[in-house]
């Protein structure tokens, strides 16, 4: 081989060596979105859940890559990523815990994983809705219970019901833990710890799952008992209609 074709080669080899390590060096940060984002990162799922020790936070405009060193973040190590548009509507509050498409919250930066998105499909009004209350949690209280008839509609049966049959609080917390107060037949106060879904769906609907992944109950706005028949739309975000665990009741829940 030729002096000048040696140095060729080295020189390709010198190019694509530093071409690597320049793209292993950065740790990037993409907003799909037409509108402006703002991104804390956590250093664990306890400080995500208080927004306490933010490790980072950065306002990434519309269209733009946020690029920071590798080194900015400690490669192999879990962090917690919150991100949301100045309205709240597009937003990564969902639980990891019952995965869909894309990062949600939890992330583990590396050489083979540096690039994270924030992705247009993370809609609904379910953070605005739930954690409106300095942004970390929302109490609600039931006003009303119901029954659903197919053909009929609601049907309320509050005033049959005793007063502890009536006591139902929930505290939605934005670490995916849902506190459920209620008094038993003896009146008193029993605290059930709920884990729950965020569904990626329009209206703000979580769904209270067990640890098989089973269905519990629900919260969801959109469609109240105090709606237009048929349909019982809603626009409301102060509202819920909730089943709650052993319960038949639709419980109508107000925020505090």
């Amino acid at each position: 081989m030729s002096t000048s074709r040696l140095i060729l080669f080295f020189a390709l080899i010198a190019f694509v060596s530093c071409k690597k390590k320049k793209a292993d060096d950065t740790i990037s940060f993409n907003n799909r979105l037409d509108k402006q984002v703002t991104v804390t990162v956590y250093p664990t799922m306890t400080d995500y859940a208080n927004n306490t020790n933010p490790v980072m936070r950065k306002v990434v405009k519309g269209g733009e890559i946020l690029t920071l060193p590798a080194n900015s973040l400690v490669s192999g190590r879990t962090y917690y990523m919150d991100w949301y548009t100045d309205d709240f509507y597009t937003n990564n509050w969902f639980n990891d815990a019952f995965p869909q498409p894309y990062t949600q919250v939890a992330f583990t930066p590396s050489n083979n994983n540096s690039s994270f998105y924030f992705d247009p499909g993370f809609t609904g009004y379910a953070r605005k809705t739930y954690l409106a209350t300095n942004d970390l949690y929302s109490n609600w209280h039931a006003v009303n219970a119901y029954m659903e008839d197919t053909s009929e509609g609601y049907h309320s049966f509050w005033s049959t019901m005793s007063e502890n049959e009536r006591y139902k609080t929930i505290t939605v917390t934005k670490g995916f833990n849902a506190f459920y107060t209620y008094k038993n037949a003896l009146g008193t106060m029993v605290t059930d710890t709920l884990n729950f879904k965020v569904h990626r769906t329009e209206e703000a609907y979580i769904e209270f799952m067990n640890s098989k992944g089973q269905t519990l109950g629900s919260m969801a706005t959109g469609r109240l008992a105090t709606g237009i028949a048929p349909d019982y739309k809603s626009s409301s975000k102060d509202s819920v209609m909730a089943y709650l665990p052993n319960s038949d009741y639709y419980f109508l829940m107000v925020k505090d």
